[in-house]
């Protein structure tokens, strides 16, 4: 299985919904996929605007229940992924991810963008070279990206938990094309009204 593992601030809100959205396009695809939050917030539910916002869009978030970043073993992650570049500061620094599988959303799609990983039969292990590439490429980069951040919703208007839901949908269909070079066709639309 490749591992997917996203972090957000409290685990409550932009990485629950990023987490099922994936999950479910990656249906067919040897994904496992997570998510955490930086605040320990024990076994807290998702925030009722997310769960109404995943209810307007096909996700069901009623049994999410938020996890810790340091309750977890990040071991055996392929990529861990924060929604902000803060997120990634704390999975290396806190958590000890390896650096070269650890992005910003948006970081690892736009990188993913730009490699080419060799033709293989194991979709894993492109996978696996699509985000040692991304890396590769990040090197050889500018060392900062501006406007790479999910913002996060929390306390706002409807309106932004919807548009942060509609762009983590789009960000992850195009991270499941990036690491396997396809999204599988019985992927259902996410951003049904």
């Amino acid at each position: 299985m490749f591992r997917i593992l996203f972090v957000c601030t409290g685990n409550r809100c932009r990485s629950p919904v990023t987490e099922e959205q994936l999950r479910r396009l990656a249906e067919g695809l040897p994904v496992e996929v997570g998510s955490v939050g930086l605040l320990d917030l024990g076994s807290a539910p998702a925030l009722p605007e997310v769960l109404e916002v995943g209810r307007s869009i096909g996700l069901d978030l009623s049994g999410h229940r938020s996890r810790h970043l340091m309750g977890i073993d990040l071991s055996d992650m392929d990529l861990v992924v924060g929604l902000e570049r803060s997120h990634v500061a704390a999975a290396v620094v806190e958590a000890n991810v390896p650096y070269e599988k650890v992005f910003t959303f948006k970081e690892i799609v736009r990188l993913l963008r730009g490699v080419d990983p060799p033709a293989t039969s194991d979709i894993e292990e492109r996978a696996r070279m699509a985000v040692k590439l991304a890396h590769e490429q990040r090197n050889s980069g500018p060392s900062f990206t501006p406007g790479e951040d999910i913002e996060d919703p929390f306390g706002g208007t409807r309106a932004a938990y919807t548009e942060m839901a509609t762009t983590v949908a789009r960000l992850a269909r195009e991270l499941l094309a990036g690491l396997f070079g396809r999204v599988p066709s019985g992927a259902g639309s996410l951003n049904r009204r």
